[in-house]
């Protein structure tokens, strides 16, 4: 047989092979005879290239190192392979052609050719290559000289397993920060996120260089893990190589990161089926981040014991910090392990200690094992006990590092049996890309931002937020509120109200007097109702602030929702928290304010505030002596819409005002940039305000242009007058989400492209192509619309996933309809937009026929997805 039709037999076994075991996968065959056979399948077809070219020669043998020396081989995995040669040189050619036969199977193939001596050299000088070489498996050749490779790599004569320790536990902390050091991520790499499969090769790595084994069960029999542990690791590691084998499987090729198709697809495949709930690729991503939270707490467990040993002082230094627990080298430790048994109190208590004092590290290994393994302490009568719900609220009340208390709590497992319902939440992710934490590690981030607006530095970075939590009489009511305000997720229904009736069983546990219980109620089942009210509806209108007030009713609790309304944002997704976001919270909590200080019992009046705000203008037009007469004036504003004097203060309309005045007759288009005020440097946006005489396909075009300069419109405050004019004030941000106050070169180029795209004859709408995300791609929700009629206006409800140049193609299905815009107000939640649009026909009116109602919605929801599909299939 030829060498061509000996590579061609090979590789279409090796095809045939895996084709064989991807049926046996989905027929739920065990996963660890799967790779069993993989790895056999692949030994043969590298044996019988081995025996072609290698065979006959001696002081040559051949190992299988890393995953493929562990046989722990899935369809995409590397083949790393060590040729060990007495003289490397005089067998290069036949090496060569070994080596070049296993790379034509068509799979990624890691490769060394060595003698003794430098493998001894080479796992000396690099930790990766000792590890590589911890695992070989022996496959082939000269036995005599493997021997002499075992006699060289002795444990001891490539550095002592304190230093392997130390430099596998680098390893893993730089991994991890690339990560940000969270094992919930949106679209997580089973292999190296933390809590995946290397956390698992990472603590088996050290436990085989110290014990000489990395056998699980022997682990267990060592007592280096406990049964549970070792019962964790092993369900867990089984369940990561079910999930991996499938995602090889699924991509067909070597993929280790779990995308979103990918995890939809898996969920389906595998049985993970929808419910009213929740769907099924959710189910099956909390099952996963299950085993993840238990893989975690393995690799914790192993690495906190070898650092307790590797980094030891020669003498312990103890101290007994209560009759339950002493601090041995800043590790707290239980006294005896009968603690926990003895004074169940003490599962909390702990806590408690370790939070009224900064100089503890962590708690030893063995102390995190007792308190597992007293879990089963924690039922329903030791959560009615008053001394137990006493310590709680002492760890909330405490002065240090809650949030690590209660992460700590969260990991160990006390904390999902202390309150049962936070349990259901432990894992649970939402497929999309607005909420990118699993809804107990967003829990953790809320409260650990309300820990931070305490902090001096907050002052400068959240100066509001940084008020509210210090003017709080109360900081715990606002914890408690962090910890249930989304706990009510997963189960159907609405998770606000679900979670308000949790939250009171526990304030009615924790014996909260009822002042307390109805604040902690309000804010769990209201906690979404400033951001909504801020981003949905009009804050500079006098009515609506007023509503808002009416629900708030006191500066206190004010307070606490503008605390845990910034806290949530902040965790839910950082690219949600931008100075416009802040801007509207800042203007809503401001005009509340001033609401609740005189007083909700008088309506406000809308007209008086605009009859107000043009008086104040006027008198300032005329102090400052312009040629401009009262008639200019009051014509300009009526063309300017009401919404123009509600939003802005008397100084600004007067300095517009006289803008507007004096260029208008000079320029068919007036373009002038402004920024908000602002009182903080993290707030603020810039406003672009524009004047020209209206025609159709003008807002499309403006979209267009500010689309090409990588900005985004965030509001939108469109009026066309009788007369035809079209004034239009946008809020715009820059593709980092801040304002434009020192991009001056920016701005004069925003001016003159606007000024040539609307001044022309014809209106350049084109968008600039962006890339769409990958992510965006796989995550496509259909648009919903909804359109509705009120008085002479018709509103539009977009919700739908963002895109370049969407508000154009909008702009322009307003033409195609033969509408005219009015206003807009835009709202971009991670990669959806939620944009509602006023708009009337090009006569004036409403739109009052359903026919025609159903069909605008019809069409724009129908072009829209038509639309992001033809994106996505180029």
């Amino acid at each position: 047989m030829g060498l061509a039709s000996a590579t061609t037999v090979r590789r279409k076994r090796l095809s045939e092979g895996v084709e064989s075991l991807g049926v046996r996968y989905w027929r739920n065959f065990a996963v660890e005879d799967l790779m069993r056979d993989l790895t056999a399948l692949i030994d043969e077809l590298v044996l019988d290239a081995w025996q072609q070219h290698l065979g006959a020669h001696s002081d040559v043998a051949l190992y299988a190192v890393g995953g493929y020396g562990r046989c722990e081989m899935h369809p995409g995995s590397d083949i790393d392979l060590l040729v060990l040669a007495a003289r490397p040189e005089k067998l290069r050619e036949p090496i060569e052609d070994f080596l070049r036969d296993v790379f034509d199977l068509n799979v990624e193939v890691g490769h060394s050719v060595r003698d003794v001596k430098s493998c001894l050299q080479q796992a000396k000088d690099d930790i990766t290559v000792a590890t590589a070489l911890l695992e070989r498996r022996f496959m082939a050749g000269d036995r005599r000289l493997a021997k002499k490779l075992e006699n060289k790599l002795q444990p001891d004569r490539i550095g002592s397993a304190e230093d392997f320790f130390r430099a596998k536990y680098f390893e893993q902390t730089t991994r991890h920060a690339n990560y940000l050091d969270t094992d919930y991520n949106l679209e997580p790499n089973v292999k190296t996120s933390p809590g995946g499969l290397r956390d698992i090769h990472t603590a088996l790595w050290v436990c085989l260089r110290q014990f000489a084994t990395a056998d699980p069960k022997q682990l267990v029999q060592l007592g280096v893990l406990t049964e549970l542990e070792g019962k964790w690791l092993m369900e867990g590691r089984r369940f990561l190589w079910w999930v991996r084998f499938g995602l090889h499987l699924i991509a067909k090729r070597k993929e280790d990161q779990l995308r979103f198709a990918h995890q939809r697809e898996l969920a389906q495949r595998l049985g993970f089926v929808d419910t009213d709930a929740k769907p099924g690729v959710e189910s099956f991503m909390h099952h996963y981040y299950r085993h993840v939270l238990a893989l975690t707490e393995v690799n914790d467990i192993i690495i906190q014991f070898f650092r307790e040993h590797s980094d030891r002082p020669r003498r312990d230094k103890i101290e007994t910090v209560s009759d339950d627990f002493v601090l041995r080298n800043k590790h707290i430790e239980c006294k005896s392990p009968t603690i926990f048994r003895d004074n169940p109190a003490s599962l909390l208590e702990m806590f408690v200690l370790i939070a009224h004092r900064e100089d503890v590290v962590g708690v030893s290994a063995s102390t995190i094992r007792l308190i597992r393994e007293s879990l089963n302490l924690i039922d329903e009568n030791y959560r009615q006990n008053p001394k137990h719900t006493q310590l709680f609220m002492r760890l909330l009340k405490a002065p240090y590092k809650v949030v690590t208390q209660l992460t700590r709590m969260r990991r160990y497992g006390v904390l999902a049996r202390y309150i049962p319902e936070f349990g259901q939440i432990v894992g649970q992710m939402q497929h999309d890309l607005f909420h990118i934490y699993t809804v107990d590690a967003h829990t953790m981030m809320v409260i650990g931002n309300m820990r931070r607006f305490r902090y001096p530095e907050a002052k400068t970075q959240t100066p509001l937020a940084h008020h509210c939590v210090n003017n709080l009489p109360k900081p715990e009511l606002l914890y408690i509120a962090g910890l249930y305000h989304d706990i009510g997720k997963g189960r159907g229904g609405d998770h606000s109200e679900l979670g308000a009736v949790d939250a009171r069983a526990f304030c009615l546990r924790h014996e909260l007097n009822t002042s307390d219980t109805d604040m902690v109620c309000w804010l769990v089942e209201k906690h979404l109702y400033m951001s909504t009210v801020s981003q949905h509806q009009d804050i500079y209108d006098p009515e609506v602030v007023h509503e808002f007030a009416k629900e708030v009713r006191s500066e206190m609790r004010l307070n606490y929702l503008y605390a845990l309304t910034v806290a949530d944002i902040n965790a839910t997704n950082p690219t949600l928290w931008n100075s416009w976001r802040a801007s509207l919270l800042r203007h809503l909590y401001n005009e509340t304010m001033k609401a609740l200080e005189s007083g909700l019992a008088s309506l406000p009046d809308r007209a008086d505030a605009i009859r107000a705000c043009q008086e104040r203008a006027l008198e300032q037009l005329t102090d400052s002596d312009t040629t401009f007469s009262k008639g200019a004036v009051q014509s300009l504003w009526s063309n300017l819409g009401e919404d123009f004097f509600l939003r802005h203060p008397p100084a600004h309309v007067a300095t517009l005002t006289s803008r507007l005045l004096t260029q208008s007759a000079e320029s068919e288009v007036f373009v002038h940039i402004d920024d908000t005020p602002s009182q903080s440097a993290g707030e603020g946006a810039t406003l672009i305000y524009l004047m020209l005489q209206d025609r159709p396909g003008v807002f499309a075009a403006i979209a267009a242009t500010l689309s090409r300069l990588n900005l985004s419109i965030v509001d939108a405050s469109i009026h066309t007058s009788t007369s035809g004019q079209c004034f239009n004030a946008l809020t715009v941000l820059d593709q980092d989400g801040e304002a434009l106050a020192s991009q001056s070169e920016l701005r004069h180029r925003i001016c003159a492209e606007l000024g040539h795209t609307l001044g022309g004859s014809t209106l350049n709408i084109d968008s600039q192509e962006r890339r769409i995300s990958r992510q965006l791609k796989e995550l496509t929700w259909p648009t919903e619309v909804r359109v509705t009629t009120q008085n002479d206006t018709t509103t539009i409800s977009v919700l739908a996933a963002d895109r370049p140049g969407l508000l154009a193609l909008l702009g322009l299905l307003f033409v195609e309809m033969n509408l005219t815009l009015q206003s807009a107000r835009i709202t971009t939640l991670g990669e959806r937009v939620e944009d509602i649009f006023v708009v009337r026909t090009t006569t004036g009116e409403a739109l009052t026929n359903t026919e025609d109602m159903y069909t605008l919605q019809h069409t724009i929801r129908q072009r829209l997805d038509n639309e992001l599909g033809k994106t996505i299939g180029t």
